[in-house]
């Protein structure tokens, strides 16, 4: 509660006289120059109305405050994360984690064993691979992976969201083979020799395979959302700038706030492609208060280091 609440007003005495709702003893540090530090807070509501002393605070509790003391643990106000691919992360959570396996192995090993939980012909997605983690194995291959996940499409990221890995599956599915050619702002990576795709995908050249995964229904966006800002909550995230802009996110969003589900402020930015729908919803005014509202455009026009598709003046490593 307390983190989707510590972007409330900070104050040094009570404006109400009513009882708090909560009172949390410890260690506080505001961010107020004028009052950086405090030994306790009161909660009234949805809105953080009195920091101050142990003794100011204590005078607010009435017979149904519920009192939490903090121990030796620090309070501080929530954290806000200006660029977050939020949606993206609710989904990730449900899906297998490959950020820390480090080496070939072990990231086999993780896809069998969340493939071994799916249906056939249900798709992994996700992953946050780094093939740094292994220098000496190299990029990730399909070989690598098709034995153990013969019956799903599998198509996982590197962390940063520029280069992908698919298995044949999955491949065959996005129809991509040995004929497909290279695209503008992407590659195929192929095999040493000849033109058989490694199951590897670079930028543009990943289109095909984000095509071919079904999109989400509205309960799984929901159910990811959830996920999500639960997450946020357990790290103190009470405000985010969400990245992953689509119709459909910004829905799932809406579903959230008019429900009284969503519990830290987003700003919503949509893809610069689509600069007119955002243009034309803007002027309709269709942000909806403190808690949500568009917040502008994401557009990039490069790559990354990490999967070396950025433009170099020299090779990078």
């Amino acid at each position: 509660m307390l983190a989707a609440l510590a972007l409330g007003v900070v104050s040094s005495g009570c404006g109400s006289s009513a009882p708090a709702t909560l009172a949390v003893f410890g260690r506080v540090w505001t961010g107020d120059s004028s009052q950086p530090w405090a030994q306790a807070l009161a909660v009234q509501g949805d809105t953080i109305f009195a920091v101050g002393d142990s003794a100011a605070i204590a005078a607010l509790i009435g017979p149904n405050t519920e009192v939490l003391h903090n121990g030796r643990a620090m309070i501080v106000p929530g954290l806000m994360d200006d660029h977050t691919h939020f949606m993206s992360g609710g989904f990730q959570l449900a899906s297998v984690d490959l950020r820390d396996a480090g080496s070939p192995e072990e990231f086999t090993a993780r896809l069998e064993a969340h493939a071994a939980r799916l249906r056939p012909g249900e798709w992994i997605t996700g992953g946050d691979w780094d093939h740094e983690l292994w220098p000496e194995a190299g990029l990730p291959r399909r070989d690598w992976i098709d034995s153990v996940t013969p019956e799903v499409p599998v198509f996982v990221s590197r962390l940063d969201g520029h280069m992908g890995l698919a298995n044949t599956l999955a491949l065959e599915l996005a129809g991509i083979s040995a004929a497909t050619p290279d695209v503008p702002g992407g590659v195929v990576v192929r095999y040493p020799g000849g033109r058989e795709p490694t199951g590897l995908l670079k930028d543009n050249a990943m289109d095909p395979l984000w095509e071919a995964i079904p999109d989400a229904s509205p309960t799984q966006r929901d159910s990811a959302l959830t996920r999500a800002m639960q997450h946020a909550a357990s790290k103190g995230v009470t405000a985010i700038a969400e990245m992953d802009g689509s119709w459909w996110n910004w829905a799932a969003y809406r579903r959230a706030h008019d429900g009284g589900r969503l519990t830290l402020r987003v700003a919503f930015h949509h893809p610069l492609s689509d600069w007119r729908g955002l243009a034309d919803s803007m002027a309709g005014h269709d942000s909806v208060d403190e808690w949500l509202w568009l917040g502008g455009a994401k557009g990039f026009v490069d790559g990354s280091l990490g999967s070396s598709t950025a433009l170099f003046d020299e090779p990078y490593s």
